[in-house]
Order: structure tokens, then C-alpha cells, then sequence
């Protein structure tokens, strides 16, 4: 067998290798060595040809500092280069630490009460806001919660907030949630403080914000009031509005059910048209209310959650939608609609009105329709190529009503809650079905009759036998979907903890770490489900009043 040329070439230079002085092979070896190490190539068998150059005996003077001085400054090269790369991930590990940091303190509540601990908390970061500008400056949204009595612990707690407020300088948003309500002094307080803020939420059983009207820039606006007793006239709140009509887009107004209580007023503001999200909830909603809905054409996201004051006549403005070249005439744009009722259960004209409305809809992205029929609900769902979030109810859970529900949805869902009254199985022998949901990161499943074990209803060993075996159940819905980073379990909320998992690998272990539970009048931004999809599926984005009975 002939040899190529390659090795033909190698098998002659180690000939002419051999027939070399001992002096040229050498120098052979320090060029080679230089050419390797100009070329960026300075390596362990560059650093072995040098050694071996250097134990060579009678080199000139002059060649050996030539070959110290490039060894020495190739390992300089290299140590800077590990350096460097020493010093580049150090910087990746801060760097990700302070996008941590920016993440978790975006968002602060602070609870002041009875409870000790809350108080303190609340105390030392007030204190920390003054002593550290750059921890103040990451916190843009200012979340107060209150439940004091009058007296002097409040008045106390008062100047302590007041002086502490001008720290927060990037303060954009900030919402004064509980009791006391907030009064003129503290709007004053803001004001002075916060002009320009973005956002402001007043949370609470009155309205008694006298003089909140003299903000101006606000995008967002939220009110929790149940009646018209607050010291505030309601007719502040219109003007809240019209004084922002050029930049309020988000509106948010919350009452109670049981009680009488009206925003007929509110919106007769010239500002409900330019509204890009709308959010009523525990609301009676009169046909004056709706009929100005049906003109606000810039709505993207709306939620309609309490009592229709005339539900036929809501009934045919939602059936007065028209599809003309693939747009809808009746809200065009609308990417989010949460349709919940209390009190319709027998009005299926109106839920028919309401799917009506929905068909074709390939902008809605997010849906929640409450107690909605599920026979409704299923002819719907395959026209809605664009969800991606959903809160459906099948009164009557089967595997074939899942199978139905899982083939009519996109498989590109991020978020789905299933509530159920009565199921032929367990919920979470249902987990599976989901599984062709690779981006599914929130499951939810719950049923009206399930709650988690009480102690003070059986012996402490059923407690503690039927406690693990509801986190088990939980924990095998997680272990069933790898996608899932929470899970909502008959109410409650969990997050996935996963261990000695590998990319694609189902065999490490599933853990789950139960979150805090929603306070009443708590929109519970401060618990953390991941996405704002998660949130608004689970209507932490509102302040809806949960010990109303049938809001879950």
C-alpha cells in the first residue's frame, strides 16, 4: 500500500530531524516554540519544548533570555486570561444577584397591626429606605397594609410612614390597603411626596380619600369601597378621572354585594372611553354602568364579577356584537375577559349571550367565565386559537369531559384552572391528561366540596394520616407535569421545588412549598405565582372580598 503524501511529508522531516546538529535541533524547537506562542497557541507541549530547549547544554546567552522572556510573558498571557474569565463570572454571579434583588423588591407589602413580628419587619425597612438610597431606589410599588384602631399606636405609626415615604424616590405605584382607610393627612402626605405616581390603590370599606382627585398623572386607578358612608363624597371618584383623562387606562372599582352602593356617577366621566383595562368586582352593575362599557372601544382586558341590575337587557347589548371583515364591532381589542357571576346560575340566556360574544375572538388571550355552563363553554373553546390562559367550571367532572376540554384548547396554554362540584375520581388522577401542555407552568384544580384537613374534626393521628395524603395528592399532579412550576390545589397555592433533575429527566425528586394564603381585601400581589398570567387566573389582581360566600 502506497503512502499519501501527508505522511510521506511527516516521515521525510523526522529524517531531516535526525541528520540536524544538536545546536540546529535546538533552534528548531525555540522557533517552533516562539511560532506557536505568537500565534496564540502557548499550551503545555509548547511549555515541554521549551523545557526541553532549556536543558539543552552550550546555548547562547542571547537565545536563552529569548526563550525565558517568551515563556514568561505566555504565562503572564494565561493568567490574565483565567483571570479574566475568573473575574467575568463573578461579575454573571452579581449581575444575577442584583437582578434577584431588583425582582424581589420591586413589589413591598408591609403589614401594621397587632402582630409583632409584621411590625417590625415593616420598622427596620422603613429605617433601611432612609440609611440605604439605593435599596429605596428599587422599590416601585409601596403596598401598606393596616388593621389598627384609633388611638396612639396608629398616630405613631402615622409619622413613622410619613417621614419615610420621601426615601422611596422611584416610588411608582402605591396602594393603602385595610383600616383606617386613607384619610385627607395621608393623601396629603403623598402627594407632597409623590406627585407624579403612576398608580394609586385605596383599599379598604369607605372612601374617605378627601382630596385624592388633585393627583394627575395616575395610569391606574384603584377603589375598594362597600358603600357611600366613607368621609370622602363619591363623587370624587369621577372626578378622579375626569382630572386624569389623558392618562388613566387601567380603572379598578370594588364594592360589596349585600350592600347598596352605585357608580352610575363614576362612569359618566369622559374618561371610561379611553380605558384599556376594566376591572368591577363584587359590583351590582346597573344598565347605565354596562351601556357605557359597551362605548369604551379601547378595552383590552375586562372584568364583569357581582350582579347584572337588569341581566336581559345586558343579555342583548352582548348579542348586539357583530363580526365585519373578521373584527368585532362590540370591543374589538379585547385580549382578557372574566365573566363572573353571583346570582345568575338560572340566567342562560345571558351566559348564551355571552359565549355569543366570545366566538371568533382570536386576539382573547385570557378567559375566565365562572359558573358558566360547561356545554357552553365547550362549543366555544375551539374557536379561541389565541388562549392561552383559562378558568373553566365543569360541574360534573369526567374523563371524558377533561378529554374534551384538553383537545378544544391550544396546546400552548400557560395557565388553566378546573373547578369541578362532583368528579368520578380523584383530581389529581386527572394530571396526566394535561400533559400535552409542554408550556403549562399553572395548574389549578379544585372542587367546591374538597378543603384540607381540620384538627379540631378527627383524631390527631386521621389529621396527620389525611394531611399527607392531601400534600401527596397535590405533589403527584406536579410529578405527573415537568412543565409545572406552581400548582393550585381545592384553593390553596403551592410552589414546585425540583431536585436531581436533569433536562427531560422525570427521576429526581418533587417537593412543594405552600404559599401564603390571600387576606381578605388582599389583592395578594406579595405572593408570587410566577406570571401575571397565574395571577389574574387566580384574581389576585383585584380586591375581591373572598369571605363573601360562593368567591372562592
Amino acid at each position: 500500500m502506497s503512502r499519501s503524501p501527508a505522511d510521506e511529508l511527516t516521515t521525510t522531516v523526522f529524517d531531516a530531524l535526525h541528520s540536524l546538529s544538536q545546536h540546529n535541533k535546538a533552534n528548531f524547537l525555540l522557533d517552533t516554540s516562539l511560532a506557536l506562542i505568537h500565534a496564540g497557541k502557548y499550551g503545555p507541549e509548547v511549555e515541554n519544548y521549551l523545557e526541553v530547549y532549556l536543558k539543552t547544554p552550550d546555548l547562547p546567552k542571547g537565545d536563552i533570555a529569548r526563550a525565558l522572556l517568551a515563556r514568561g510573558n505566555a504565562r503572564k498571557a494565561g493568567g490574565d486570561r483565567l483571570l479574566a474569565m475568573a473575574q467575568q463570572g463573578e461579575h454573571k454571579e452579581i449581575g444575577h444577584r442584583d437582578i434577584a434583588v431588583r425582582q424581589i423588591f420591586h413589589t413591598v407589602d408591609l403589614y401594621f397591626g397587632e402582630d409583632t413580628e409584621n411590625l417590625n419587619r415593616g420598622l427596620d425597612m422603613f429605617d433601611r429606605a432612609k440609611a440605604d438610597p439605593v435599596f429605596a431606589s428599587r422599590v416601585k410599588c409601596l403596598r401598606l397594609h393596616w388593621a389598627y384602631e384609633e388611638g396612639d399606636m396608629l398616630d405613631l405609626m402615622a409619622r413613622i410612614f410619613k417621614t419615610a415615604l420621601p426615601e422611596f424616590k422611584f416610588l411608582v405605584d402605591f396602594e393603602w390597603i385595610g383600616y383606617p382607610e386613607m384619610r385627607a393627612e395621608m393623601v396629603q402626605a403623598v402627594l407632597a411626596s409623590h406627585p407624579r405616581l403612576r398608580g394609586l390603590g385605596l383599599i379598604g370599606w369607605h372612601f374617605d380619600a378627601v382630596g385624592v382627585s388633585a393627583f394627575r398623572n395616575l395610569r391606574k386607578f384603584t377603589l375598594r369601597a362597600e358603600d357611600d358612608d366613607g368621609f370622602a363624597d363619591m363623587g370624587e371618584v369621577r372626578t378622579v378621572l375626569d382630572q386624569n383623562r389623558n392618562t388613566l387606562r387601567h380603572l379598578i372599582l370594588g364594592a360589596y354585594l349585600a350592600r347598596h352602593h352605585s357608580w352610575d356617577s363614576v362612569f359618566q366621566s369622559v374618561t371610561i372611553k379611553n380605558l384599556t383595562h376594566l376591572d368591577l368586582v363584587d359590583t351590582r352593575i346597573s344598565h347605565i354602568v354596562f351601556a357605557r362599557i359597551a362605548h369604551a372601544h379601547n378595552l383590552q382586558s375586562l372584568t364583569l364579577h357581582g350582579t347584572f341590575e337588569e341581566p336581559n337587557s345586558a343579555a342583548v347589548v352582548f348579542t348586539s356584537d357583530q363580526i365585519i371583515d373578521e373584527e368585532h364591532t362590540f370591543l374589538p381589542h379585547l385580549e382578557a375577559f372574566r365573566f363572573v357571576l353571583v346570582g345568575h346560575d338560572d340566567e342562560l340566556a345571558m351566559y348564551q349571550s355571552v359565549t355569543q360574544f366570545l366566538r371568533r375572538r382570536k386576539r382573547l388571550r385570557r378567559l375566565d367565565l365562572g359558573t358558566c355552563p360547561w356545554d357552553l363553554v365547550s362549543d366555544l373553546l375551539p374557536e379561541l386559537s389565541g388562549l392561552r390562559v383559562l378558568g373553566v367550571r365543569i360541574a360534573n367532572l369526567t374523563q371524558l369531559a377533561l378529554a374534551t376540554l384538553v383537545q378544544a384548547i391550544p396546546q400552548e396554554m400557560a395557565a388553566i384552572n378546573v373547578g369541578t362540584v362532583v368528579s368520578d375520581k380523584q383530581l389529581n388522577a386527572y394530571a396526566g391528561s394535561f400533559a400535552r401542555f409542554h408550556s403549562l407552568a399553572f395548574l389549578h384544580l379544585a372542587c367546591s366540596s374538597q378543603r384540607r384537613p381540620k384538627p379540631n374534626l378527627m383524631s390527631e393521628k386521621d389529621f396527620q394520616v389525611q394531611t399527607d395524603m392531601w400534600i401527596s395528592n397535590a405533589r403527584s399532579v406536579a410529578t405527573a407535569l415537568p412543565s409545572l412550576d406552581f400548582v393550585g390545589w381545592h384553593g390553596e397555592h403551592y410552589v414546585v421545588v425540583r431536585t436531581g433533575e436533569d433536562e427531560g429527566d422525570t427521576g429526581g425528586s418533587v417537593e412543594l412549598k405552600e404559599l401564603p394564603a390571600r387576606r381578605r381585601l388582599d389583592c395578594g400581589k406579595g405572593v408570587d405565582l410566577g406570571s401575571g398570567d397565574a395571577a389574574w387566573l387566580e384574581r389576585k389582581d383585584v380586591p375581591m372580598d373572598y369571605e363573601m360566600p360562593g368567591l372562592e
